[in-house]
């Protein structure tokens, strides 16, 4: 068997195709774990805010007060309660395009992807020449799957909002979807211009590099990422992957271990230690290696490899 210190000297195509595959399963992997424990709370965070609702508060009635209590519930982070409030206030005013925005926003914090695509689509109906509305109608389209179509959205916007990163970091979110790694990466650049160090876009940056097979680019900007204090669990986690594909599974089982329950952190390890140990997967990749015609390249093969990123859109 295989020793996963030997994957350095594997040949270059096999060794970007392994990783990109195993990227792919542990960030799905990792993925699973953080949204259910995510969907645990948000349960419980929907459960106590419909019984506390139901017991003591009322919507606002006032629209300037139902939208300080929406802004106030966006900040804290209690997404359930800002996405009833800017329901509650759309309702009233569809065609705000403000109102609009925030209420797709929250909803995608909740994970009601399509609901918040039926609103954002008619306020992109409404108001296409507005920066905010084509930023969140491109990440609502980047966040449900359909990155071709996200791209030239998020293209727009950014060209209306130039200023704006988070514009850019979603759209290289899409282009990574799509499989355009150098394109996102440039993207990532250029929002890192804008809001140097953030790590939020640091993290995308290295999930993109790393999904295109440079894991030393990967762990550079993961590092930086998880140095700083903003940095989400995502950042950790995904950094451990990458530290678990080049071999380094001690400190990638601390940080695992960091944000996932032990279990389920060690699952994960272990089951990236096995795929990248396993005889028949290397000789997979060899086979994969020998090129098909002159012309066939390590770029073009990895390119082939389905796209998965735990990424952000903000």
């Amino acid at each position: 068997m295989d020793d996963i210190k030997t994957l350095n000297a594997r040949s270059g195509t096999a060794r970007l195709l392994m990783a990109s595959t195993a990227l792919a399963a542990l960030l799905a992997l990792s993925a699973c774990a953080t949204t259910q424990d995510h969907a645990a709370d948000t349960g419980k965070s929907s459960q106590a805010s419909s019984e506390k609702t139901a017991s003591n508060e009322t919507p606002p009635k006032d629209a300037a007060a139902l939208r300080e209590a929406a802004i106030t519930s966006t900040k804290t982070g209690d997404y359930v309660s800002a996405a009833a409030y800017w329901g509650n206030l759309y309702e009233r005013q569809e065609d705000d395009p403000d109102t609009a925005v925030n209420y797709s926003k929250a909803l995608r914090q909740i994970g009601s992807i399509d609901q918040a695509g039926t609103v954002m689509q008619r306020a992109q109906a409404l108001h296409g020449e507005s920066a905010g509305v084509q930023a969140e109608y491109g990440k609502v389209l980047a966040a449900s799957g359909r990155a071709d179509q996200a791209v030239p959205v998020l293209n727009r916007a950014a060209a209306l909002a130039p200023k704006d990163w988070t514009i850019l970091s979603a759209a290289g979110v899409a282009l990574d979807q799509t499989g355009r790694y150098a394109e996102a990466q440039e993207k990532y650049k250029a929002a890192l211009k804008l809001d140097p160090g953030n790590p939020s876009v640091l993290t995308n940056l290295g999930l993109s590099y790393a999904l295109q097979g440079d894991l030393d680019h990967a762990e550079q900007s993961l590092r930086q990422a998880v140095a700083d204090p903003r940095a989400t669990a995502s950042a950790r986690q995904n950094l451990a992957v990458v530290l678990g594909l080049k071999g380094n599974f001690d400190e990638a089982s601390r940080l695992a271990r960091s944000d996932l329950p032990a279990e389920v952190a060690e699952n994960n390890i272990a089951y990236l230690r096995e795929m990248l140990t396993q005889p028949a997967l290397w000789k997979q990749m060899e086979q994969l290696d020998k090129p098909t015609s002159a012309s066939a390249s390590a770029s073009d093969q990895v390119s082939e490899m389905p796209p998965a990123t735990t990424t952000s859109l903000h």
